[in-house]
């Protein structure tokens, strides 16, 4: 272990002295709060060894082995789609050729829901709340849609796309030309 000697420790004692004279820096002020916000929620430290999982602060990725694109339509294997298999869990969609980012949960054993994952304020992700059962921007306005997409609560005043979805034996068939808004 090497040991400081005085011109070291001096070294340290000025950039101290030259911190302290400053004061604190507007970006040190708006980082404090968020990193409490973040280390508050219990989802964010919870060990959950069973694979990916949405929780209040974030949604996975589909399993991309479970997803099929076609024209008019998404095909997704449930077999596949770790991230789905249990009620109240949410997986996000995306498809950059065809311009998606979709979110889906699965809100019950047969029931599931589809979605525009970008919030109609300002274009934020959206995650599922499961404990709430809602979805909510991950702004810090923190707007709220319900499962159909209607706004729960504001600033958004437009509720999100919402998708038709038929199960089909252990398939989700998501029809993409008639999303409503």
């Amino acid at each position: 272990m090497q040991a400081f000697t005085f011109e070291d420790r001096r070294t340290l004692e000025m950039k101290d002295e030259r911190k302290m004279k400053r004061g604190i820096t507007r970006r040190e002020v708006i980082r404090a709060p968020v990193a409490l916000a973040g280390c508050a929620c219990g989802c964010r430290i919870a060990k959950d060894t069973a694979g990916p999982r949405s929780t209040c602060c974030s949604t996975p990725d589909l399993e991309p082995e479970s997803l099929r694109v076609h024209q008019d339509h998404l095909e997704i294997d449930l077999t596949k789609a770790r991230s789905l298999c249990d009620v109240g869990s949410a997986a996000w969609i995306t498809d950059e050729g065809k311009s998606l980012k979709l979110i889906i949960v699965r809100a019950g054993e047969t029931e599931y829901s589809v979605l525009s994952r970008l919030c109609t304020h300002g274009g934020q992700t959206i995650s599922y709340n499961r404990h709430r059962r809602l979805l909510q921007c991950n702004n810090f306005n923190h707007s709220n849609f319900d499962l159909q997409g209607r706004v729960v609560k504001g600033p958004a005043e437009r509720p999100l796309a919402s998708y038709p979805v038929r199960l089909v034996e252990d398939t989700l068939v998501v029809m993409l030309e008639k999303a409503a808004t």
